[in-house]
């Protein structure tokens, strides 16, 4: 809806003519097939690691580690941030989620809060740098720097750092309502 709505906004505004909607088309078409391709890859290697097992073993061990599993959490988020920064955020959600769930749930964490929290995760990795993919997205479609971007981005960026932050301490915040539903 979002694109037809575009579409017809520059077809009214006369911003568009057949050769920018054709450019416009394959670069869409490039972008789309690169996330898909990176989807797809994903989903072929969590299918591997599931079936050999490696998520079991790797909760087992986890599980063993003379760690708090505060601390460990932190590292399953420090390690998403990384990739969601790196990665497209559903192919590395894809390609993640079935070594590290089985791990959250072992150390007893509420499988729904782990999954707002990963989603949270990664969409700030995908605003952090080195890569900050949804950064340098906006950059090539808006050609502002990417200074005057982050400007506009930090505060969301903080705001966002900071519910991550409550939402650890204070887990009740992001379940309590969907658990008091399905009761």
């Amino acid at each position: 809806m979002g694109a037809l709505a575009v579409l017809l906004l520059t077809l009214f505004k006369r911003d568009l003519d057949l050769k920018g909607f054709i450019k416009s088309v394959i670069e869409s078409l490039r972008t789309a097939c690169m996330v898909l391709t990176l989807i797809a890859s994903s989903t072929v290697l969590g299918h591997f690691i599931a079936v050999t097992n490696i998520p079991s073993v790797t909760a087992e061990w986890v599980v063993s580690l003379p760690i708090h599993r505060d601390i460990i959490m932190c590292l399953v988020f420090l390690i998403y941030l990384i990739g969601g920064s790196v990665i497209d955020d559903l192919a590395f959600m894809i390609l993640a989620t079935p070594i590290f769930f089985p791990v959250i749930i072992k150390l007893g964490y509420d499988p729904l809060w782990a999954g707002i929290m990963i989603c949270l995760t990664v969409v700030v990795g995908g605003v952090i740098p080195p890569v900050a993919m949804n950064v340098f997205i906006v950059r090539n479609i808006t050609k502002v720097p990417i200074g005057i971007i982050y400007s506009g981005v930090y505060p969301f960026l903080i705001s966002m750092v900071l519910l991550i932050i409550l939402l650890f301490l204070f887990p009740q915040i992001a379940v309590f309502l969907p658990h008091a539903l399905m009761n």
